[in-house]
């Protein structure tokens, strides 16, 4: 009998040396469990596979910054489980491991269950297929009044007396506003979460369904092919680029390039150009591009460090500067001009292959799968601007107020300590506030608190030089779940890519296989990046090599040769990205961040999905 495969045991790892206290900063249900305290629960973690989540996480998770992740915890599995009724699972687990969080398909095996769940699922996927325009036309609409309403959320300060108007009208205190000022804030980090996954996972299912019926009438075509098919669309998430480079047009037509391009941060050309006309006409403009198109991440908004557009200024004036050289060398190869010739290539392309299929029949599937296709293709990109950036650029501003009055209070030190919080202890905190005020006396978290957080930073120090494992768990003989494929490209491909190269070192390998995200050649020099900071070290003609990347990166794509991913399907952000913008891909190569140092010479093969290093 064959000796199964298995990942790692999460149970069998060490805790890292001055990290033993590390479980206390996430919430207990993201714990691996031992045998000993739940005999049932462990039976079952240890009979699934799970994976590191670096999609989202590709470095340590603050326990704060967790509550992205908390959040789809919840709301994944209720888009997949309860609402559109997959027929095959319920949705996704969560655990934790020195701050890297890891996920799993919660899978139904009974097949009576799968039965019944197939008409209930297919009434509510036809119903969101036939009506999407008009539901995503709603969707835009309530996730923009969410937002903007949560802007206007105020964090009250604590008087020295409260106003009359307590008296004369509200009969209750500022301390039961603050109250209700964090609950609102948390409800509606929970709500756009729930309308992340309105449409999310069906994109999933719609780009298996149409993957499957077009390689099904064309055997051998490639995902470079199939992919072509889809491509071009304008999308918000290229907005805020579009944005940057019509601020750089703008700078060379009144003349500004010295002002722009000759002062080292943005302070200093804010300053110089309100001395002019023109300098003035331009931070008009300026202005009137930051909102919404400011609220972007320097990395992927799913940290606190990462920062925005708006808060770290200097990040977008450095992107109009290398829009500025591109447009006075005549460079096309940015967003905006290429739109029109990836319309046409897809055309071109769609068309071929369509009049190859005889059958009518098979011929009005195509239209219709290609159709839905098409249509869902700007939603994941639309989304992670309404999500990850817009509303997490504002809900990491309301986290800071909450910081600003822990640190007026002596809580914490600095506004920033707040993220070493977990979103269930910031409730205690704030009633002991409180409570202090009320009173009259000194915080108890006054003492209790600054130790503590010490003690985590020291931590979370330790846990970013940790390499967390890719898998845990048991190898299966098949892997299907569309969502997985989809946007992290998990499959069976990828599964034995990671096995096999568990103990796999950097100069053992030289040829990288993962999946064609986006067509054409690219040689250029590896550039590894492993955090947002890495990518400010990302060079013209550079392949970026990553964990994954996201949407917000894409003023760096016109600078760059090629992607390598460790993760990401055909239909994620990467591949979708790096389409649009020309850049060869390879993705959901499972170890090309494990093998690939920067520095290291490489070629990119997206029509193939082979990444070569070539130092020789």
């Amino acid at each position: 009998m064959a000796e199964e495969r298995r990942f790692a045991n999460p149970l069998d790892l060490k805790d890292l040396p001055g990290t033993e206290d590390w479980r206390e900063m996430y919430p207990y249900y993201y714990m691996f469990s031992k045998p000993e305290e739940r005999p049932k629960k462990h039976e079952w973690e240890q009979s699934i596979l799970w994976f590191y989540d670096c999609l989202h996480y590709p470095y340590v998770v603050y326990p704060l910054d967790l509550i992205w992740d908390d959040m789809w915890h919840h709301t994944a599995s209720a888009s997949v489980g309860r609402i559109h009724c997959f027929p095959d699972c319920w949705g996704r687990d969560h655990r934790i491991v020195n701050g890297r969080p890891y996920i799993c398909s919660s899978d139904i095996k009974d097949p009576k269950l799968i039965e019944e769940r197939v008409p209930i699922c297919k009434e509510r996927i036809a119903y969101v297929l036939e009506n999407f325009e008009e539901l995503y036309a709603k969707w835009r609409k309530k996730a923009e009044k969410l937002i903007r309403d949560t802007d206007e959320l105020v964090v009250p300060d604590l008087p020295e007396y409260e106003p009359m108007s307590v008296i004369k009208e509200t009969g209750y205190s500022t301390g039961h506003d603050l109250i209700v000022a964090w609950n609102r804030l948390t409800e509606a980090i929970h709500l756009i979460w729930e309308w992340h996954f309105e449409f999310n996972n069906l994109v999933s299912f719609v780009n298996v369904e149409y993957f499957t019926a077009v390689r099904n009438l064309f055997p051998g075509i490639t995902d470079k092919t199939i992919t072509a098919t889809c491509s071009g669309f304008e999308s918000m998430m290229f907005q805020p680029t579009k944005r940057l480079i019509e601020l750089a047009q703008s700078t060379i037509s009144l003349g500004l390039e010295g002002v722009i391009c000759g002062n080292a941060k943005w302070a200093e050309v804010e300053s110089k150009l309100n001395t002019s006309d023109a300098g003035k006409k331009w931070l008009d403009q300026y202005e009137k591009a930051k909102d919404p198109w400011f609220n972007i991440s320097c990395a992927s908004g799913w940290y606190h460090s990462d920062g925005t557009w708006l808060t770290d200024p200097d990040v977008p004036l450095g992107y109009i500067r290398e829009y500025i050289d591109k447009l006075k060398a005549g460079r096309k190869d940015i967003l905006g001009a290429q739109l029109e010739d990836v319309l046409k290539e897809r055309d071109r392309v769609t068309e071929e292959y369509r009049s190859m299929i005889a059958n009518e029949d098979d011929r009005n599937t195509f239209d219709k799968l290609l159709d839905f296709a098409r249509k869902f293709a700007i939603y994941p990109e639309d989304h992670d601007f309404y999500v990850e950036n817009w509303s997490h650029s504002v809900f990491y501003k309301k986290f800071r107020q909450f910081g600003q009055l822990m640190v007026k209070h002596g809580v914490i030190k600095e506004v920033d300590d707040i993220f070493l919080m977990t979103r269930f202890e910031i409730p205690e905190v704030l009633h002991d506030i409180i409570a202090s005020w009320y009173t009259g006396v000194p915080a108890v978290g006054t003492e209790y608190w600054p130790p503590k957080i010490a003690k985590r930073k020291k931590i979370m120090d330790i846990f970013k030089d940790w390499r967390a494992p890719d898998a845990f768990g048991p190898v299966p003989d098949e892997y299907t779940n569309p969502v997985m494929i989809n946007e992290y490209g998990w499959d069976m491909n990828t599964i034995n890519r990671w096995y096999s190269a568990q103990d796999v070192k950097a100069g053992e390998v030289s040829e990288i296989t993962g999946y064609a995200g986006s067509p054409g050649i690219g040689i250029g020099t590896a550039r590894v990046c492993l955090s947002a900071q890495d990518l400010k070290e990302v060079q013209e003609g550079d392949v970026l090599v990553a964990p994954s990347t996201n949407p917000a990166w894409s003023p760096c794509f016109s600078k760059i040769k090629g992607i390598v991913t460790d993760v990401g399907g055909v239909f994620g952000h990467a591949a979708i990205v790096a389409r649009e913008f020309k850049v060869p891909a390879v993705v959901a190569t499972g170890i090309a961040t494990k093998v690939i140092k920067t520095g290291d010479k490489i070629r990119v093969d997206g029509d193939t999905g082979v990444a070569t290093i070539i130092n020789d």
